[in-house]
């Protein structure tokens, strides 16, 4: 195999890579924020969800096995950093390309290309903050709860983390979405970009809402 021919397949790995653990962390997102909307429904609703994530159905005392959180969030951390490994090759990381990508979106207008620049920027910005978010939860996963996250969320300070990790992973996978759509869909989906970009915000919108309640939901149960 020749030296461009093992470029390429390289590439289109690393595209691939990126492609799929994208995918799976965006559907992670989404199943996640909506089991910490249980805490809506009431305190007894999001314990029902946190003990049975814990598999305390498995148990014979019915507590169930917080270590479970803990492996979750290890194996999140791990798919992260394949998905950064393989989509760092494309960030204008110095100033040149930096320069470059500018003057290009100053001649060429182009919305896909401002959605990629955001979901760059998002990304970054998940980069320094979710393990702190994964440190916080697979270090304590017994605190999991409507009491223990109220209090880590609002007495500790957290959701100052939170708010803007909300924000960035919710924009980011669900442009990260519409793009996988787009480069590994059919002809139609090409077709349809317009309509699937309208979707792809108001999916952003309906997650970030519910998640920004899932948050303010806390607040009664802080001590």
């Amino acid at each position: 195999m020749s030296l461009t021919k093992k470029i390429n397949y390289f590439g289109g790995w690393l595209d691939v890579s990126q492609s799929v653990s994208g995918v799976v962390l965006a559907l992670f997102l989404w199943t996640h924020l909506v089991l910490v909307a249980s805490i809506l429904f009431g305190a007894e609703a999001m314990t029902f969800v946190a003990k049975t994530m814990e598999l305390s159905f498995l148990s014979a005392d019915g507590h169930g096995y917080p270590w479970v959180v803990s492996v979750i969030a290890v194996v999140v951390g791990v798919i992260t950093l394949v998905h950064v490994l393989a989509a760092v090759h494309k960030l204008p990381l110095n100033l040149q390309q930096q320069r470059a990508l500018r003057q290009q979106m100053q001649v060429i207008a182009h919305s896909d290309t401002r959605l990629w620049v955001w979901q760059a920027a998002t990304g970054v910005g998940i980069l320094l903050l979710l393990p702190l978010h994964l440190w916080l939860i697979g270090s304590a996963p017994e605190t999991i709860g409507p009491v223990g996250s109220a209090d880590r969320i609002w007495n500790d300070g957290v959701w100052m983390i939170y708010l803007p990790l909300l924000l960035c992973v919710e924009l980011h996978a669900a442009i990260g979405v519409y793009r996988v759509l787009i480069k590994w869909g059919s002809g139609t989906a090409v077709n349809r970009r317009h309509r699937i970009r309208k979707i792809k915000t108001i999916v952003s919108f309906v997650f970030v809402l519910v998640g920004l309640a899932s948050l303010l939901a806390f607040l009664p149960h802080a001590t």
